[in-house]
């Protein structure tokens, strides 16, 4: 069996403070819990369950804060030794509340140092070697710094041959100026090799009204192909080849937080077991299983598989697809 293909993220880590109960604003909350967060550290762990080898690239401040992610997110199997912690900076963290549908709202905090910046000299180094998986979002778009860092990175990833999944996570919040974040981030959608979004993403981002006509729209400008979450309506996979439909999975919705960031650490984990891009039906299948775990439970990442379960189901969705492609040839 040929051993999978690393899966390098590059993103910031923070810690969720997490009201565990639905409240109707930040206001209502009278008690947090700390959990590690950020989008692309929560798709490495997700990656690592399912069986491939990572890194994170990133970091966060030189403090109890820092010192207490790079712990939890080094016993995932992740390594985390190009993961700064930046001397004099606070770790950034955000406050998390629930609404009664169970969607999380974000009060962001720690946004002047921005870890991906750090992380240029890290860049060629890390993505030396047998092509892989990188791993880029727009929460690396912010300042001008690591923008340069991200750009470069996917330069760098696309010239070596390795592939590219772009979760976008847009945070409209977190720009002053919300054409700019569309322009910059279709630009990095544009560079990837898979998308991974949410429907409102990517009606945004394709600038159509229908979703189907969203992400075709999106996978016209560069990827070979675009994942669309639906919630309970299951996913889009969309290619130039046309639209497949992936079914909903049930759930006791909890806390939707992490969902999304689930999904696209399946599908890493998946592309770095050697799937191609336009063959990840089935392991979105999985994806949004692990993605109905997650949303049972508190916090981005607890509801996800332990690894010996999520190896062995990513094994078992490889061998349906190595099947389904035989008897079809």
């Amino acid at each position: 069996m040929t051993p999978p293909r690393r899966v390098v993220c590059l993103g910031e880590a923070l810690v969720d403070f997490v009201c565990e109960r639905p409240v109707a604003s930040l206001g209502e909350a009278d008690f947090f819990v700390p959990r590690p967060g950020g989008s692309l550290p929560n798709i490495a762990v997700a990656a690592a369950r399912f069986g491939a080898p990572v890194e994170l690239l990133g970091g966060a401040g030189d403090d109890e804060w820092g010192r207490w992610l790079r712990e939890r997110i080094a016993a995932e199997e992740v390594d985390a030794e190009r993961f700064v912690l930046m001397p004099g900076a606070a770790t950034s963290h955000a406050f998390v509340s629930v609404d009664a549908d169970r969607e999380p709202s974000f009060a962001f905090y720690g946004d002047i140092e921005r870890p991906a910046a750090y992380a240029g000299d890290d860049l060629e180094p890390a993505l030396a070697g047998e092509p892989g998986v990188l791993v880029v979002g727009s929460d690396t778009l912010l300042g001008e710094a690591e923008r340069e860092v991200t750009m470069r990175a996917a330069d760098i990833a696309r010239e070596r041959a390795w592939l590219i999944l772009c979760d976008p996570n847009l945070r409209p919040r977190r720009w002053d100026d919300h054409d700019e974040m569309l322009r910059v981030i279709r630009t990095l959608v544009a560079n990837a090799s898979v998308v991974k979004c949410n429907e409102g993403e990517a009606i945004r981002l394709g600038a159509e009204e229908r979703v189907e006509d969203a992400a075709a729209a999106l996978c016209s400008d560069g990827p070979d192909a675009v994942v669309v979450t639906l919630g309970r309506r299951g996913a889009l996979v969309v290619t130039a080849n046309g639209v497949e439909r992936v079914p909903g999975v049930e759930a006791e919705v909890v806390d939707t937080t992490g969902a999304g960031d689930s999904v696209a650490g399946v599908l890493a984990a998946g592309l770095a077991a050697g799937l191609e891009p336009g063959a990840l039906a089935p392991v979105v299948r999985l994806a949004m299983e692990a993605a109905a775990g997650v949303v049972g439970t508190w916090g981005a990442t607890t509801g996800l598989p332990p690894a010996p379960e999520a190896r062995a189901q990513l094994t078992t969705a490889l061998d349906r697809t190595s099947r389904s492609t035989r008897h079809t040839g």
